[in-house]
């Protein structure tokens, strides 16, 4: 059996330990040829190699990756996971019967995008003005069922939206110093292979500005970021290695139902918080999973 995988970030190693225990052993019944794209431009590429290879299934981590792969074929399985609005995206049909080539795991429900806001709200409720930062090369479908989400609860809460658009790391700087300009700007980072990669730079750039900002997973909040909240990774892996098995031996993922995420986490950096002048509210400390001092 032969594999391709295309990956934002190297999360090899863990779905590998979940396939051993099915029978699968790289370099002895299955191989992989393992590819990591450090620019989006790398991706039609890559996707067309992987094509002309004739694996029997592909697995991507992202939405621009499994789109790039989609461009290509409409018969070789294809295996996604981190992936917002794959119906949005024109990935599946559906989420319960895909009824394509592809299938997979949706990590960020849209609804983030105002549980972002109201948790900046609670932490300082002083913001009057949310930037919501995305690479709409990345961020595919312009993101929007989290915008409109994010302008919902902006509209309940007072709060003036703002869709922040950069393409690459220049434009970060200028998005986070005119929210920092006039009191009371907050960011909100939209999970995304781009915002992923220029995770540091977004971290420091805020802290220097003093600009509370919120993030979807613990990567973030672990670099030194305010606060995350997201899915977690538990089950991800172990889910991926799965549908992974059950294609290899023979399920059509148009058959697959695409998997949602269960649980959520909070993670609270006590430290930037500390860093900002902000107090984390008490009732937002109890309801952290894990606070980083």
């Amino acid at each position: 059996m032969e594999t391709w995988t295309l990956l934002a970030r190297n999360d090899w190693g863990d779905v590998a330990e979940h396939l051993r225990p099915l029978g699968w052993t790289r370099g002895v019944n299955v191989q992989v040829e393992m590819h990591v794209a450090t620019a989006p431009a790398q991706l039609p590429g890559l996707a067309k190699e992987a094509v002309a290879a004739r694996p029997e299934l592909i697995v991507t981590n992202g939405t621009p990756a499994i789109l790039a792969v989609l461009a290509e074929t409409k018969t070789i399985p294809v295996l996604f996971f981190e992936v917002a609005d794959p119906v949005g995206n024109g990935i599946v049909g559906n989420l319960s019967r895909p009824g394509g080539n592809a299938t997979g795991f949706t990590t960020f429900e849209p609804s983030l995008g105002g549980k972002w806001l109201q948790l900046l709200k609670e932490i300082d409720p002083q913001v009057r003005r949310a930037a919501i930062l995305f690479n709409p090369e990345t961020a595919r479908n312009h993101a929007s069922p989290f915008i409109r989400e994010f302008e919902a609860v902006a509209a309940s809460l007072s709060v003036v939206p703002v869709l922040a658009f950069t393409q690459d790391a220049s434009g970060i700087e200028p998005v986070i110093a005119d929210l920092a300009a006039a009191p009371g700007g907050a960011l909100l980072v939209l999970p995304d292979v781009f915002t992923f990669a220029q995770r540091r730079l977004i971290v420091d750039l805020a802290e220097q500005h003093r600009v509370p900002a919120i993030y979807g997973s613990r990567y973030m909040a672990a670099t030194g970021g305010l606060l995350a909240y997201g899915p977690t990774a538990e089950g991800l892996h172990q889910g991926v290695a799965s549908y992974m098995d059950r294609i290899l031996r023979g399920a059509s993922p148009g058959e697959l139902p695409v998997q949602a995420p269960t649980r959520y986490e909070l993670v609270v950096n006590l430290g930037t918080a500390k860093a900002l002048g902000l107090a984390i509210p008490p009732s937002l400390l109890a309801a952290a999973d894990e606070v980083i001092e």
